[in-house]
């Protein structure tokens, strides 16, 4: 690190020099995502597609057995978890687990950055599918649920690139605070620039480039269930940056999406009941 310039430009400058980028989307899980969408897919197909992956199989059936999904009787295959489950839930569920395999590094202090930033996305993702069918745009649900988990993106992209400099030979220690400035002022436009890269649909590149935006386009649904769900993970201390004393009711999201307080408090019991169940979390 050089004292002397700016740390967001040296990590811009390393991740180019490296050509460090991020995987899009795993196979599987879009895979499995076509196939919740269809009106006919063939259940051997998702089944096959899940079972190529032994990590994954583990994932999802220790999902299916959880207490967060309130099962009684043991879940064993993958068919089992679909029909329990539903194959819209199934496919949210493996984008979660291929989605949680980015959140690593070596160095101790950004590993933890990792983790806290992973339980963030991935509450902000339930939050966002819950927060979806209680407004009544269920249509939504899939839409907010990767929207919220790739919200933070750029926050990922920032960390990794940190960490592969804390390996250099003779690398001097990033501080904490100093890494946490640029997440907080660069992660917006450089997830952005990497979902357009990717040309994903124009809905993840507004979720990404505006969720923290100062006037929301409150038109924009799904941009607002995001918006509102980032900030109710901070009041209840998932994610990065914990913001207690929080008042959601009071926030303009709530009010534009007609959420009164009762529902807002529900919401943070729906948070808090993620948290302690740990679902791919």
């Amino acid at each position: 690190m050089n004292a002397d310039r700016p740390l967001l430009e040296q990590v811009l400058e390393f991740a180019e020099a490296r050509g460090i980028t991020l995987p899009v989307f795993s196979d599987v899980a879009l895979k499995v995502q076509q196939a919740a969408r269809s009106d006919s897919f063939d259940l051997s197909d998702v089944e096959r597609a899940i079972g190529d992956d032994p990590a994954l199989v583990t994932e999802i059936l220790r999902a299916a057995n959880s207490a967060f999904f309130g099962g009684l009787a043991e879940v064993s295959t993958i068919r089992t978890a679909i029909m329990r489950l539903g194959l819209q839930r199934v496919s949210n569920l493996v984008f979660l687990a291929t989605e949680k395999n980015r959140y690593t590094a070596r160095h101790p202090a950004m590993s933890g950055l990792m983790a806290d930033l992973w339980h963030h996305s991935s509450a902000c993702a339930r939050a966002a599918e819950w927060l979806a069918r209680k407004v009544r745009y269920p249509q939504l649900g899939e839409t907010v649920f990767i929207g919220a988990l790739v919200h933070d993106i750029g926050k990922l992209f920032l960390l990794r690139v940190i960490d592969e400099m804390q390996r250099e030979p003779g690398a001097t220690p990033v501080p904490i605070e100093l890494v946490h400035e640029v997440l907080e002022s660069a992660h917006t436009e450089v997830g952005h620039r990497l979902l357009t890269g990717w040309h994903l649909p124009e809905v993840y590149q507004a979720i990404v480039r505006d969720h923290h935006a100062e006037h929301a386009d409150p038109a924009n649904v799904a941009l607002q269930i995001v918006r509102l769900a980032d900030r109710a993970c901070n009041k209840v201390g998932l994610g990065l940056r914990a913001e207690p004393t929080l008042v959601l009711v009071a926030l303009e999201e709530a009010a534009t999406l007609g959420l009164s307080d009762i529902a807002l408090a529900e919401l943070e019991v729906v948070l808090e009941d993620v948290a302690a169940h740990n679902v791919i979390g």
